[in-house]
């Protein structure tokens, strides 16, 4: 679990007196999902703050299922910063602005929207645009998880949760696992459009599943294997080692469609990936297996997720594509996969016993 400070509220600046808010969200689809709790921290701390974010289009489904989010406005990859600065201007005028790309782009989109009153990360030579520009603690970015970058911001603020499991998932609640359960839905993330290094082998996710079926033979596995449309060919290929019943949606769903998908999952297995950011954030439990990444950093938040990683000498090497022999992914067993399902199988099921 990652910690936070206590809760408590001492707002430098007059920050949390301002109401309404824009919130400039990460690009990504993974580091979005990792910034909700700053969102929702900052929300928590005047409820009465009107937040809106501007965001991809994309990735706008996911803020607006955040219901501490009162509008968002999306826009497209392509457009300058001047059109995103005119979309904003069209949303309202709004008392601050939180940006969390440490980008001048991103800084200069909302200045041109005409939000006077910004903070964010003083890199990039923006800081002559921001109001507060917020030091980043450097020493500590090698071992601290990305999700303390964007809740720095607003505990710059004075902003303190009081826990971060308060403001980890977004509502409504997962499906759960039924105590005696005849079918369980799984779904898998085989691909990870960084590179390959991030990518455990197809036949080895196949193997594992065909295990997990072989141990439990009174219950019914449906799988949905999820993904980019880059991604289809890869789910196609572990279909076409998988058993009935297995349905390919990789390129089928929108991310609206996905979080829908993804809430009727009991578990998620997954690579390093926007969708296992996205299960967090939905309170799935996930078994995440990293290669060339630093779970470290970048480790699906909370405690119902399980992580697999084997530490050789070269990891992490943050490389699209591994350059060696892929050893940290081939260390990997697929039945160390299959136990790590199991447990987390069995965990879901023993907090469900537990809360009923």
């Amino acid at each position: 679990m990652i910690a936070t400070g206590a809760d408590t509220n001492v707002d430098p600046g007059g920050w949390l007196s301002r109401i309404r808010w824009i919130v400039r969200s990460p690009n990504p689809l993974g580091d979005a999902c990792m910034s909700l709790p700053a969102v929702r921290a900052l929300k928590r701390a005047n409820p009465a703050i009107r937040l809106t974010v501007a965001c991809r289009e994309n990735i706008a489904p996911l803020w607006e299922s955040c219901e501490s989010v009162e509008s968002v406005v999306p826009f497209s990859k392509g457009l300058s910063p001047l059109a995103v600065g005119r979309l904003i201007r069209t949303a309202g005028s709004f008392d601050a602005g939180l940006l969390f790309p440490n980008s001048f782009r991103s800084a200069l989109e909302l200045r041109l929207g005409g939000v006077r009153r910004l903070a964010g990360y003083a890199g990039h030579q923006r800081g002559f645009l921001l109001k507060l520009a917020v030091p980043e603690r450097r020493e500590e970015m090698d071992s601290r998880h990305d999700v303390h970058r964007y809740l720095d911001l607003v505990y710059a603020f004075g902003v303190r949760p009081a826990s971060l499991e308060e403001t980890l998932a977004l509502p409504p609640a997962p499906t759960p696992v039924p105590a005696e359960p005849a079918e369980i839905h799984l779904g898998l993330c085989p691909g990870a459009e960084f590179g390959n290094a991030k990518r455990y082998p197809v036949e080895r996710y196949a193997r594992a599943v065909t295990l997990l079926r072989e141990r439990y033979p009174g219950i019914r596995f449906r799988v949905s294997i999820f993904g980019s449309p880059a991604e289809r060919g890869i789910g196609e290929e572990l279909a076409g080692l998988l058993a009935e019943p297995r349905v390919n949606r990789a390129g089928e769903t929108t991310i609206a469609g996905l979080v829908e998908e993804l809430r009727s999952c009991h578990f998620l297995a997954t690579n390093d990936t926007g969708t296992m950011h996205l299960a967090a954030a939905l309170g799935v439990p996930t078994v995440a297996i990293f290669g060339s990444t630093e779970p470290a950093l970048t480790a699906p938040v909370g405690t119902v997720h399980r992580v697999i990683r084997e530490k050789v000498d070269c990891s992490p090497c943050f490389l699209r594509e591994c350059p060696v022999d892929y050893r940290c992914m081939l260390r990997i067993e697929p039945e160390r996969v299959t136990d790590e399902m199991e447990a987390l199988l069995a965990s879901n099921r023993s907090r469900r016993d537990t809360n009923s």
